[in-house]
């Protein structure tokens, strides 16, 4: 129920993100130009790497996405959005994943399986500024704030083993934010073809910090769509130094194909 809970306030958080950016020139979008973009329900096919430590108990994420996240995606969610006027663009991302992966796990003479629920959620809101323009290439700095939430449950099933002291379940997690700042470069092709990428680090302090990138090809099939595909990369180190139960840390790079279809308004 906390789960379920904390999952709801934290959607509901990064659509209000996301409309409140609608809204605010929704009115204003024929007499001062405003352009908008939405890309709702894009697929992000990422691979996991990488560890997480729940209460100093080490908890190894390594999912492939089409051996492991494909077959174990529990639930999934994203829609990106940018307004655009003249030199500016204003943006918003959510992101959730919830993936129930399982495993094998030797314990000395002991075989156990281990059932895994792992929640990934990320937000980000921000702005970005055309600062040169070729005609065929445009150059934009970027700044903004990202938010990160991970919840890791892990059941460990022996049939009816002893464990000893070792825990049947450990469960933990935190949530996150840190400031980030960039770079992105969008070269047009042809009058259909274009070409994006995206890179940025975010930083809050030595235990909480990310990179970022995103590579994308855009093409334009009507006025008000175009579909994109491309590679995503996002690399997490984050730990939040709480004594005992309360520890959490991940240093997880997440990176993988991108596919979406964009709509204009």
């Amino acid at each position: 129920m906390n789960n379920l809970k904390k999952m709801s306030r934290t959607a509901l958080l990064g659509w209000l993100v996301v409309s409140a950016l609608a809204s605010s020139h929704a009115l204003a979008k024929d007499s001062e130009g405003w352009n908008y973009s939405v890309a709702p329900l894009y697929l992000w096919a990422k691979n996991i790497e990488g560890e997480s430590s729940l209460g100093g108990n080490a908890a190894p994420l390594n999912l492939d996405f089409k051996d492991d996240i494909l077959e174990n995606l529990d639930g999934a969610f994203a829609i990106h959005f940018e307004a655009r006027k003249n030199n500016l663009t204003l943006f918003a991302e959510y992101n959730y994943a919830k993936l129930d992966p399982s495993t094998q796990l030797d314990l000395g003479p002991i075989e156990a399986g281990v059932n895994v629920d792992f929640t990934d959620i990320m937000w980000e809101v921000g702005t970005m500024y055309k600062f040169a323009d070729s005609g065929s290439t445009q150059w934009e700095i970027l700044g903004g704030v990202r938010y990160l939430e991970q919840e890791i449950d892990i059941l460990i099933d022996t049939g009816g083993a002893d464990l000893g002291l070792l825990p049947r379940k450990i469960s933990g997690g935190d949530d996150w934010w840190h400031v980030f700042g960039g770079l992105r470069v969008v070269t047009k092709i042809t009058d259909r073809w274009s070409l994006r990428a995206r890179a940025d680090y975010g930083y809050r302090n030595s235990d909480n910090k990310g990179l970022h990138a995103t590579t994308m090809a855009d093409y334009r099939f009507k006025d008000w769509g175009s579909f994109f595909a491309g590679y995503r990369y996002l690399d997490t180190d984050y730990d939040n130094d709480e004594p005992g139960a309360k520890q959490y840390s991940a240093d997880l790079n997440q990176q993988g194909p991108v596919f979406g279809v964009n709509f204009y308004f």
